[in-house]
């Protein structure tokens, strides 16, 4: 108490700091890191493993399972996910919450070295990614019509030198960049004439582009270096090598006899971007840690306007996605909900106490959002969605203790005691309240940090800053209101006026006194009335991302074909081209675009994929209220025209990803069983109203061609097994066998057959390297066609399909999951295990986890009201008015059509804190009328009276700050707001009647109990 002494005394040193602290805090919100989500770690790291040449099954087998057990020994293992493809091994291991990520992933990398050794010869190294969620901060285009992919990708390489000389970027990597080789063509029939073989062309072509240092000759007249020029200036040298002499005629055979030799791109180089249908490449931007990147995207962006003046007028260098701006414009959302908060919550104020008085008051908001900048900046908290939503939900609070101080010190003053007098007496007398009350706030959302997961990662930013502004605002309350209040307030004008408001609930109060049972009766229907609305209201996990984006997944029928997968794509974007609402759209051929968002789902480069990031506006057309109903809307179009593939539009999801809101893992040993099985809960699924876009990610069959080697026959002709495997390798994939230098750049010499049909390959001769003679390949094996699975997936060590689907605007993915579980029930799946784990259980499993933080809450409060008031009922009489803002909760959500989400069930936690603060207030001063010798219904009414006004301007307050969050379209902060306001409201009301009803009923029990107990002792 000597401080707050000191403090009132001590007027002008406390608001010189102040004005400090307000200036530095706001001085912090400038240079703190901003950025558009919370950091989310990545629980999961992906190993890549090739095998060149192996079969999906053979890797299964070979590599993928050995890698799976392998896995398991590293401490904080969860679970594994694979996929076994042709030529390579892909496995996610997922980690426990709670588990040390950097040691585990130390621990990963040193397992799978041990593990090399086991791995078939010819397996490459192992690839461990660990940054699966790291995101292009910016994504630049450059295109133009008259330029070719080589061209397009040098002006990129010459931006990316420039760019990433900006303070604060981190790196730049060039997509879709085509990069060209030296292609020697060898004609099959004419190497066939000659005794040599593929393999010879390789081995000369790269015998004969070599450098080797010479050394130098020691002269009279000093040391000179000797050179001897070894590589091809040209490509008229390599097609004059010579490869070999023919035996008949003695002639010299040079590659120009047997090959083509010409300059083309590379055929691996089948990933290539389109931005509005016209070639593009892509540079994908990265910034540093822990910087504020909207100070970084002005520097870029500067950068690149100066680099647009000096290309050529027809390249297109655009933002596909440009991350500081989204931020910018995130934060500025957010900020401005924030400031409309700090106006509607002074008017409040003001309305409520006069100018004098809400001077005081509101000073606290700027003070304790300043304090709380410098906490946040201490402590390395960013500011973004969940940070700035944060401080809208405290603004409200901020306020509370001040109006609470400052009532009583308003009282004191009235009373005829001196401003610092009244200031001192105020603060003594609330001094143990305001600060249980605070410790209620700050224990009310601490155990939503609890939270486990992703999920726990995303939302924890929101409770840690509330509890922050709390803190700071009873620190300011406690140290600067009252010192303002002895030098501002004045003694108020018709201080016995009582407001019509006021006197309703005076009246109801002693009605309410009056008929205790009906009262009690009344506050458990309403809710019982609340829980039957609450079943009513819709469940949902997470909204999706508040971002004009949806993005195409693309899967092409036709596995191997890159130019086929280039025509759907063409199809999907003549589809787009003709949707009002579609501003922009960037395509990849081959792959997925640079991963653009935190919880876009990796994919992996194939030539049967693509992907299509749109930018969409709805208020262009206004045809359609919200970005699902547009993306339904695209997605029946293209069922309607689109034939070749599966095309899926998908709106990007926010915290932990799911792929569709109905997501069914079938697992088991027999594939055959569980394609089946798929195909029946399919069929099922599509017969369900609500659904869209049922699909599986079951393998598809291909056909390849197997070339079965007669052992016998070829050891009889002096042919090993390696010359024909490396011979037909060569033929039909092709071999680098050498560098070709020129201009600075190297390209790649590679040597390949034309062959093109099964008869071609038949005919080719494969020399002996034993021998020196050449076999037709038809002498000594057989070609036939062959169909195997391109790809095998495992969930925890077991094959699996999963299937998914998305939901129609108006359904429930919870509902119809409970229907599709009842029709799985009745079939029979042959010992096809079926796992649920779409958005019912992900509800189940992250509302089970606020469910817990929700009755720690409940007992934090509960020990904290114990201590106050020493006594095992009064805090249960306080604590009976948590059910009453349930029936607000269930309102507020109807009325605005909003389901029981995620956050929604964060503001129910929230709530709690806040009503219970009320309820204090109302108790404390019951306590201190029985103690000035008032009866029970006197002290109820009397407590009433006298905290009125501060109940309800602070939960007015409270309620105000959040309209503009409530009224801002925001699917994942408006039900929590809406919960919030709307569960204060009922609650403030019925605290009034209920709390002072059960504090009678129960103590005038116990006081009769009492008094018998001691009649009968006499």
């Amino acid at each position: 108490m000597g401080l707050i002494k000191a403090a009132i005394k001590n007027k002008k040193i406390i608001l010189f700091l102040v004005a400090i602290i307000v200036i530095s805090g706001f001085y912090c919100y400038y240079i703190i890191p901003k950025q558009e989500s919370p950091d989310v770690s990545s629980p999961a790291a992906m190993i890549t493993t090739i095998y060149p040449g192996a079969s999906s099954s053979d890797i299964e087998k070979l590599v993928t399972k050995k890698i799976e057990e392998k896995v398991e020994e590293i401490g904080g293992y969860d679970y594994v996910e694979s996929f076994s493809k042709n030529s390579a091994s892909i496995v996610i291991v997922y980690l426990n919450n709670d588990v040390d990520k950097d040691k585990a992933w130390r621990d990963l990398r040193d397992k799978i070295k041990d593990l090399k050794s086991e791995l078939p010869d010819g397996c490459q190294d192992s690839q461990i990614d660990t940054k699966l969620t790291e995101t292009a901060g910016m994504i630049i285009s450059i295109s133009g019509k008259n330029y070719t992919y080589e061209q397009l990708g040098n002006y990129a390489e010459d931006i990316k030198k420039e760019l990433t000389s900006v303070s604060g970027v981190s790196r730049f990597d060039i997509k879709g960049k085509q990069d060209k080789q030296v292609k020697v063509e060898v004609d099959w029939s004419k190497i066939n004439k000659y005794g040599i073989s593929i393999e010879d062309v390789c081995s000369v072509l790269k015998a004969q582009n070599i450098d080797i240092p010479s050394g130098s000759l020691n002269l009279s007249t000093g040391k000179i270096k000797v050179q001897t020029p070894g590589s091809f200036n040209s490509l008229q040298e390599i097609q004059n090598t010579i490869v070999g002499v023919s035996s008949s005629s003695g002639e010299t055979v040079k590659i120009k006899d047997i090959a083509k030799v010409y300059m083309d791109y590379d055929d691996d180089s089948s990933y290539k971007f389109t931005d509005n249908g016209v070639n593009t490449v892509l540079l994908a931007g990265y910034f540093q840690d822990n910087k504020n990147i909207v100070l970084i995207g002005d520097d870029v962006k500067k950068k690149l306007d100066t680099i647009k003046k000096q290309m050529p007028k027809d390249l297109n260098i655009e933002e596909v996605t440009f991350q500081p701006k989204e931020v910018n414009d995130s934060v500025s959302f957010f900020i401005k909900n924030l400031r409309e908060g700090v106006i509607l919550v002074i008017i409040t104020v003001l309305l409520g106490m006069g100018l004098r008085n809400a001077m005081v008051v509101s000073a606290v908001i700027p003070i304790s959002i300043g304090m709380s900048f410098l906490v946040m900046y201490a402590l390395g908290i960013k500011i973004q969605q969940m940070s700035t939503t944060a401080l809208i939900i405290a603004l409200g609070i901020l306020v509370d203790d001040a109006i609470v101080i400052g009532d009583v010190i308003q009282v004191g003053i009235d009373e005829g005691m001196t401003g610092d007098a009244a200031a001192f007496n105020g603060i003594k007398k609330l001094f143990v309240p305001v600060f249980t009350s605070t410790l209620i706030i700050v224990g009310a959302f601490s155990p939503l940090l609890t939270i486990p997961g992703a999920v726990g990662e995303f939302l924890r930013t929101l409770p840690q800053v509330v509890m922050i502004c709390v803190t700071c605002s009873y620190l300011s309350a406690l140290l600067v209101t009252p010192a303002m209040s002895s030098l501002i307030f004045r003694k108020s004008k018709n201080v016995n006026k009582e407001s019509k408001v006021r006197r309703m609930f005076h009246k109801l109060l002693e009605y309410g006194l009056k008929h205790k049972r009906k009262v009690i009766l009344a506050a458990v229907g309403v809710f019982a009335v609340s829980m039957i609305l609450m079943k009513t209201l819709g469940m949902q996990f997470f909204p999706h991302a508040d971002k004009d984006i949806v993005y195409i997944d693309i899967s092409n029928e036709k596995v191997e074909d890159i130019n086929s997968t280039a025509n759907l794509v063409k199809q999907v974007e003549e589809v787009l081209k003709s949707q009002k609402e579609v501003v922009s759209y960037t395509s990849a051929i081959g792959g997925g675009l640079p991963k653009f968002y935190i919880t876009l789902p990796t994919v992996a480069p194939a030539k049967d994929t693509a992907q299509i990031m749109v930018k969409v506006d709805t208020n262009k057309t206004k045809k359609f209220n919200t970005r699902e109903e547009l993306a339904q809307n695209i997605q029946n179009q293209l069922d309607s025209k689109i034939s070749g593939g599966t095309v899926t539009v998908k709106l990007l999801e926010q915290a932990q990803p799911i792929g569709a809101p109905i997501r069914l893992r079938l697992t088991g040993d027999d594939l055959d069983k569980i394609y089946a099985s798929s195909e029946k809960i399919q069929q099922e699924l599509k017969a369900i109203p609500g659904t869209l876009n049922v699909r599986d990610d079951a393998a598809k069959k291909t056909f390849e061609y197997e070339v079965n080697i007669d052992t016998t026959k070829a050891s009889q002709l002096g042919v090993l097994k390696s010359d024909v495997l490396k011979q037909i390798n060569i033929a039909l994939k092709g071999y680098s066998s050498s560098v070709y230098r020129k201009n600075g750049s190297e390209y790649d010499i590679l040597v390949k057959t034309n062959i093109a049909s099964v008869k071609e390959l038949e005919n080719l001769q494969i020399k002996s390297s034993v021998t020196g003679n050449k076999v037709i390949l038809s002498q000594i094996a057989s070609i036939k066609l062959d169909s195997q699975l391109d790809q095998i997936k495992h969930y925890k060590k077991d094959k699996t399909v999963t299937i998914y689907s998305d939901i129609k605007t108006g359904y429930n993915a919870v509902n119809i999951e409970d229907t599709l579980n009842e029709k799985i029930n009745k079939m029979d799946l042959n010992g096809v295990n079926v796992i649920y784990d779409g958005e019912k259980h992900q509800i189940q499993k992250n509302f089970t986890s606020l469910a817990v933080a929700g009755a720690c809450t409940i007992i934090i409060i509960y020990v904290l009201l114990f201590v106050q008031f020493n006594s095992f009922i009064q805090p249960l009489i306080i604590m009976c008015s948590l059910p009453l803002s349930l029936m607000g909760v269930a309102i507020g959500l109807l009325i605005f059509r909003m389901p029981l989400s995620l956050t929604a069930v964060m503001g129910i936690i929230s709530l709690i804190g806040v009503v219970i603060r009320n309820a204090i207030l109302l108790i404390e001063y019951i306590i201190e009328g029985r103690k000035e010798g008032l009866s029970i219904d006197e002290a109820c009414l009397h407590a009433v009276s006298q905290r009125f006004r501060p109940i309800i301007l602070s939960s007015t307050a409270t309620i105000t700050a959040l309209i503009p969050l409530a009224f801002s379209k925001s699917a994942l902060f408006g039900p929590m707001s809406v919960t919030i306001m709307f569960g204060l409201l009922s609650a403030t009301f019925l605290t009034f009647i209920v709390v002072p009803v059960v504090y009678s009923l129960v103590n005038t029990k116990l006081e009769e109990r009492l008094k018998n107990k001691n009649t009968e002792c006499i």
